[in-house]
């Protein structure tokens, strides 16, 4: 796998200006033109795997397309069986994203999938466990989730896929939930762990887009999932007023240093826009559920009263 991943990536640059070394390519000039930019020779392995075929499919349908050399042929069940089993490893999870982001065909298999939970279930438990996790590789699983979410069909199937029991949540017990609740409760504490410790705004957008893709699909959301969406906003909420109030504090303060008190203004009106954004997209995903699927989710209505 790691010797796929290593084809796969590679990429041997070639520099316009054979005066310049390739390794000082990437170094930023203002005199450097366009056409002095780094340009990448095409990796034939990046390609076989984009344009990979399930061994289902007919020959005649893969002849039909009009592909350059021989077309990978695999078979796409085992490949989804086989990453479910093994998505704990970092390595499997970067296999998984290349095939999700490159490979069309693979992406609308993994969609049509009834038991989307193989793939779903080892990557909201490494979300869950993300305090042992790099950001590098939050990051990967959430472009995944965000990738898959854009997709009306997932965000229909998640809702409607029940799940007995989910072993690894240890904060409470949870029997007869959707995966699509889950999802919800996983992403909100992915959210809530990154404002104490981590304070990424990459990760939280990522977190908040994908909620606001499935925000209309939502399905008999469970009270828990409705309380937790409705606990964020008070939170994120609480975080602005008091920002605000802050800011306004120093506003009034005449400080000494008035260059000081400028940079302490400028990085407090930053962080306040920030929180504006985040508080914008959750009332943006309340209002998606409460315009598109209100007769659906009482428990959300309920958490909000």
């Amino acid at each position: 796998l790691l010797v796929l991943l290593i084809l796969i990536y590679y990429r041997k640059c070639i520099s316009m200006n054979e005066s310049i070394p390739t390794d000082d390519v990437y170094m930023s000039d203002s005199n450097t033109n366009v056409k002095d930019a780094p340009a990448f020779h095409e990796n034939p392995y990046c390609k076989a795997l984009n344009n990979a075929k399930d061994i289902q499919f007919d020959h005649a349908d893969v002849e039909g397309n009009a592909q350059n050399g021989p077309v990978v042929r695999l078979s796409f069940a085992s490949l989804f069986d086989a990453l479910g089993t093994c998505l704990k490893d970092e390595s499997s999870v970067l296999l998984l994203y290349s095939l999700v982001h490159g490979n069309c065909d693979f992406q609308e298999y993994v969609l049509v999938r009834t038991d989307l939970d193989t793939l779903l279930m080892p990557i909201l438990e490494m979300l869950y466990n993300a305090s042992r996790k790099t950001s590098n590789q939050i990051y990967m699983l959430l472009i995944i989730l965000l990738i898959l979410s854009q997709d009306s069909t997932f965000n229909a199937s998640v809702h409607k896929l029940v799940l007995p029991s989910v072993p690894w949540y240890q904060e409470r017990l949870m029997h007869q939930t959707s995966l699509g609740s889950l999802m919800v409760v996983v992403l909100i504490r992915t959210i809530k762990y990154n404002l104490s410790k981590l304070r990424d705004v990459y990760l939280h957008t990522n977190c908040l887009a994908i909620l606001a893709n499935m925000g209309p699909h939502a399905h008999r959301l469970s009270a828990y999932a409705s309380q937790r969406l409705v606990s964020l906003f008070d939170m994120l909420s609480r975080k602005y007023a008091k920002l605000a109030e802050l800011k306004n504090d120093k506003a009034l303060k005449v400080m000494s240093d008035q260059m000081e008190a400028d940079i302490i203004s400028d990085d407090m009106s930053t962080e306040l826009h920030i929180y504006t954004d985040f508080l914008r997209i959750v009332l943006e995903i309340i209002n998606a559920i409460l315009t598109y699927a209100l007769p659906r989710n009482p428990e959300v209505v309920y958490a909000i009263l």
